[in-house]
């Protein structure tokens, strides 16, 4: 094999400095991206139920027996007349004709109409109807037992279907059975007997209430001809003349009387408040209310007086002669004032007092004449009552005599509502099975449930998937998302490391593969782990995962590999004492190695293996299983033999156990420069590499990031990746 020449740090450092990125999808890309790899992992679930599904609905097309559905229409118009023709108001309401269909939907449904068609088919009698209740020839409806009975009625009313047209009078009924000619009997059977009841029902009550009409009418006829007789005998012995009893003088003469009180009252009301403004002495609401001409005259003159009283005193002041002049003008005017206002009160008082003398006389004649109309009543009210009596009975005897000749018509014509659209014929073809429809109902179910299955399972399922999920739960770097290695590529050409020509496989895929994916995921693990200056980067790097077949030895033979092919002088250590595999991965001898490195650090130069077909890389076993594995990782001849290892080397990987099963890991990484932590996609836990990650950090280790093992290459492309540099750099 050709040797890879090395680089110089400043090359490394100025590759390490660019970071790797997979082109980033748009966010509705990546759910459906998402999506189509639930939709891939599960496919064995979704195509299992839905294949289940198409397999139910293939039996039941095999299985159920046909089902033929005839179908008949009646319309239901709304009723002709109320009360079976006693009354003619149409009642074309809509309320209640839609009250009046599903009445009818309510009747054709009952267990009347079913009995009726069952008796009059002898559906009992019908194996393909009645079934395991079948009763033999000749058997009455009503002998049969009550059960029977229940269960025939259940099954009639399954197969039934009522139901209202939409927008429309008309009621569609439906019926299902195994054979069709029965299925169009039952359904005209049904409409028949529903039309014949409805006719029947109407009759019987047009009947009844014909008979109750023929005894009220001919209570009627005697009240009449009483009520007659004592009218006739009250004239007789009143005096009444006419048969108008209200057109009589006395009740006139009353209503004229009314009418004048009226008037002289609210004369009387008139008078009385002039005579109450008058008796205030209040000179402006008197002019206001009650306008006189003399003494709006006097009030002028007050004025003006007052006025030239007031200019001539701010003019001249108060010994001017003239202002005693104007002085005692004033007070003579103010005299004519009073005497005015009293004389107004005087004939304001006497029109007042005069006016109620009218009213009481009026009204005394009113009382007197309301007496004799009170005496007229007792007789004409009497009077008003037989008449009324004579002709409210007359004309209710009218009225019954020819609403009896009519309500037995006009009830038989509103019982006639009913018309048959379509009568049931039978059908030619099955509606139950349908093998295509069912099929396709089928498949679409099991599909369904197929993809909420897996969408529950999805839902359920706490494994990583993505370097996202990864990142997002650990809060670590994500340093390679090695895709899913298939068999034909681990280690196929890898005969030509070992010695021995045999065919074993070898988990080398940066060699054997070096131009696949996962060769290229490895590089860039390399890449991550040298970022940053040379100093900095880390010589002791320990390889560990949180569960056991997580990829961690793998993952440590292709990282030390890459970093040989570098040109660098690459150890890599088997310190998995519990389950050692580098021997076995590079057929050589497991002891001696690092338990007798431990004791005699002088021979460990000696220990190593070199790998021919590898430049630079040497292998240090795990050598003989000690009885305390972890007490001799983590002791002081330990710590001193990687110190070691930090002078004879430029890079040691060593690989360890488990972090969630033992300590070892723990102890090694403490002392280490770069602790790698191994996942696999769609098999570690959240939870585990989280607490993997905890354990580690609580002991000091420098976790450098997360490996995630097993992913798909398409998963990493709709995700994107971008390689982080170490908590060095």
């Amino acid at each position: 094999m050709m040797r890879i020449a090395g680089e110089s740090d400043l090359a490394v450092s100025e590759v390490a400095r660019q970071p790797v990125l997979y082109p980033q999808q748009p966010y509705e890309e990546a759910v459906a991206a998402e999506v189509w790899r639930m939709l891939r992992r599960r496919k064995l679930l979704i195509a299992a139920s839905t294949l289940a599904g198409v397999l139910l609905a293939a039996l039941y097309v095999v299985v159920r027996s046909p089902r033929y559905e005839a179908t008949a229409r009646i319309e239901v118009s709304p009723a002709g007349t109320n009360s079976l023709g006693l009354d003619e108001r149409r009642l074309p309401a809509p309320a209640d004709s839609a009250i009046q269909l599903q009445s009818a939907v309510a009747i054709l449904r009952s267990s009347t109409i079913a009995r009726g068609v069952m008796k009059q088919l002898r559906m009992s009698e019908k194996k393909d109807f009645a079934g395991r209740w079948v009763q033999p020839a000749g058997s009455a409806e009503e002998d049969l037992p009550p059960e029977i009975r229940e269960h025939l009625l259940t099954r009639f009313s399954k197969a039934l279907k009522v139901e209202i047209v939409p927008k429309t009078d008309i009621v569609s009924v439906q019926f299902r059975a195994k054979d069709p000619e029965l299925a169009a009997a039952v359904v005209n059977s049904t409409v028949s007997t529903y039309t014949e009841r409805n006719f029947r029902s109407s009759y019987d009550s047009a009947t009844q209430v014909s008979i109750w009409l023929m005894r009220q009418m001919e209570d009627l006829r005697l009240k009449a001809n009483q009520a007659q007789e004592k009218l006739a005998e009250l004239q007789k012995t009143r005096g009444l003349i006419g048969g108008d009893e209200t057109d009589n003088i006395v009740t006139e003469k009353l209503k004229g009387l009314d009418e004048q009180l009226t008037e002289l009252e609210s004369d009387r009301i008139i008078r009385e408040a002039r005579y109450r403004i008058a008796a205030s002495g209040n000179p402006e609401l008197i002019a206001t209310t009650v306008p006189e001409p003399t003494l709006q005259v006097l009030r002028t003159q007050q004025a003006q007086l007052r006025v030239d009283y007031a200019r001539l005193s701010a003019k001249f002041g108060n010994g001017y002669p003239k202002l005693t002049e104007l002085g005692n003008q004033l007070t003579q005017v103010e005299a004519d004032i009073n005497r005015e206002l009293k004389n107004l009160t005087l004939r304001y008082k006497n029109e007042y007092e005069a006016a109620q003398d009218a009213e009481k006389m009026l009204r005394a004649r009113f009382e007197e004449q309301k007496l004799k109309v009170y005496e007229l009543n007792q007789s004409t009210a009497q009077y008003a009552i037989l008449k009324r009596e004579v002709e409210t009975t007359q004309d209710l005897y009218q009225t019954l005599q020819l609403k009896l000749r009519q309500a037995g018509i006009v009830a038989g014509l509103a019982s006639a509502n009913i018309t048959v659209v379509e009568t049931g014929e039978a059908p030619a073809e099955p509606v139950d099975p349908k093998p295509g429809l069912d099929l396709l109902l089928g498949l679409g179910t099991g599909l369904g449930v197929g993809l909420l299955s897996a969408l529950g399972l999805e839902a359920l399922d706490s494994t990583l998937r993505t370097s996202e999920e990864a990142e997002r739960i650990t809060g670590l770097p994500v340093l390679a998302c090695v895709p899913q290695i298939p068999a034909s590529h681990l280690g196929i050409e890898a005969t030509r490391i070992a010695p021995r020509e045999h065919d074993l496989a070898l988990p080398l895929i940066t060699w054997s593969r070096p131009h696949s994916s996962a060769a290229e995921a490895y590089r860039s693990l390399r890449t991550a782990l040298l970022l940053g200056p040379a100093r900095e980067r880390p010589k002791i790097v320990v390889v560990t995962s949180a569960l056991a077949g997580e990829g961690k030895t793998r993952t440590a033979v292709n990282c030390a590999t890459v970093l040989a092919q570098q040109g660098r002088k690459v150890l890599l250590v088997d310190a998995d004492l519990r389950k050692p595999a580098l021997h076995e991965i590079f057929a050589i001898p497991q002891d001696p190695g690092l338990t007798a490195a431990h004791c005699e650090i002088d021979r460990e130069t000696a220990l190593a293996v070199p790998i021919d077909a590898i430049d630079n890389l040497w292998v240090l076993p795990s050598g003989t299983t000690p009885d305390y594995p972890a007490e001799m990782l983590a002791s002081q001849g330990m710590a001193n033999l990687i110190d070691h290892w930090r002078a004879q080397y430029d890079h040691v990987v060593i690989d360890t156990p488990p972090v969630s099963q033992f300590t070892d890991a723990v102890v090694v990484a403490a002392m280490a420069d770069a602790t790698i932590l191994l996942a696999r996609a769609g098999t570690t836990g959240g939870k585990e590499l989280l607490r993997a990650r905890d354990v580690l950090q609580r002991a000091n280790a420098s976790v450098t990031g997360v490996v995630l093992n097993g992913t798909d290459v398409r998963q990493i492309k709709a995700h994107g990746f971008r390689f982080y540099a170490s908590a060095r750099s």
